[in-house]
């Protein structure tokens, strides 16, 4: 019976892909560049002065844009990587990786550049592609449809559900952390209070499990650089990641390439080489995810007395697609300052 239903499932899966890749165009290319010393604030605005004057090239959201030239589509993303600038490409047409539009840009702007050479930022930037593509929006790229769509979509609204009411952060309560962060750092921002005085430096970074598809850690580093002690009333954000909805949307998208690798069905050009390999089992894989997720899933600091010429630190995890900013209230010296970040 179990080989009969995988036999079934295959068969389907051949179908699916042989009818979609009539109706859209096959990916062909899939290429990814880093700019040296340009850090994406400087370069998307460029970006955007050229490509805005192009009646082919629409934006999408999050620094990604989606060129359509003829029976030629290209889908562009601009990535933070610290102080450089990653480039992902995708198209359905064949072109020279060494001379081409993107090239000539870099080349326009006097900008110093190079291959991608970052295996786990390409794997990411790979991912979100299949995400972006599978919502509808790149209609002229083909890639393989996610068949757990709607068990994704059922688990995250229950997640909301569930959270509805609260300020939708962790139950764990908020600890001071102060052990080093060996992870990718992908971004960092400086912001300056001035009424308050008080200066907050938010870095970003690439976690090392699967959860690293949906989302990110943050590291928010307060610093109270006045003489005065203060109190940090209260932290808020409209919508963090906790372990649930992290746990819920890794273990649906593993339990998805499972059973791909399981078919045996030749995927790997529909979803742009991404890999489907069975390497460890899923509770062995979720631990690690859990793991790594706790420490920056905990609630945010209320109340918290930070002292004068001090700094305190609050990891926090992001969804990616969207990524809400922290909103500060700080009591300082009998007087309320507010800042969002």
């Amino acid at each position: 019976m179990k080989k009969i239903l995988k036999g079934f499932l295959a068969v389907s899966l051949l179908v699916l892909f042989s009818a979609t890749a009539h109706a859209a165009g096959m990916i062909k290319d899939y290429h990814a560049y880093r700019i040296k010393n340009q850090n994406i604030r400087t370069v998307i605005p460029v970006v955007d002065s050229i490509l805005s004057k192009e009646s082919n090239v629409k934006k999408l959201a999050r620094n990604a844009y989606y060129a359509t030239y003829g029976e030629e589509h290209y889908y562009i993303k601009f990535y933070p990587a610290l102080h450089d600038t990653d480039v992902y490409i995708v198209s359905d047409a064949s072109y020279d990786k060494e001379n081409n539009g993107v090239t000539e840009f870099f080349t326009s702007q006097n900008y110093r550049y190079e291959t991608l050479e970052d295996k786990e930022a390409y794997k990411e930037y790979k991912f979100d592609f299949i995400d972006y593509a599978r919502s509808g929006a790149l209609d002229g790229l083909f890639t393989l449809p996610d068949g757990l769509k709607p068990l994704k979509k059922g688990m995250s609204k229950l997640n909301d559900k569930m959270s509805k009411g609260n300020d939708k952060t962790s139950s764990i309560p908020y600890s001071e952390d102060n052990d080093p962060i060996d992870l990718t750092c992908v971004d960092s921002e400086e912001f300056y209070n001035a009424d308050a005085d008080v200066t907050v430096t938010v870095n970003e970074y690439r976690l090392k499990n699967k959860e690293n598809k949906y989302v990110h850690a943050f590291e928010y580093v307060v610093k109270n650089n006045s003489d005065s002690d203060i109190k940090i009333e209260k932290v808020f954000s409209e919508r963090l990641a906790g372990v649930k909805d992290v746990t819920t949307s890794t273990f649906v998208d593993m339990d998805r390439l499972d059973l791909a690798d399981n078919l045996g069905v030749p995927l790997a050009v529909a979803t742009g080489g991404l890999s489907l390999g069975f390497t460890v089992a899923n509770n062995v894989r979720l631990a690690k995810v859990i793991k790594e997720s706790t420490r920056f899933a905990h609630s945010l600091p209320e109340n918290y007395d930070l002292k004068a010429n001090s700094s305190m630190r609050i990891l926090c995890l992001k969804f990616k697609d969207d990524p809400k900013p922290l909103q500060f209230t700080i009591q300082k010296q009998g007087q309320t300052y507010k800042f969002t970040y």
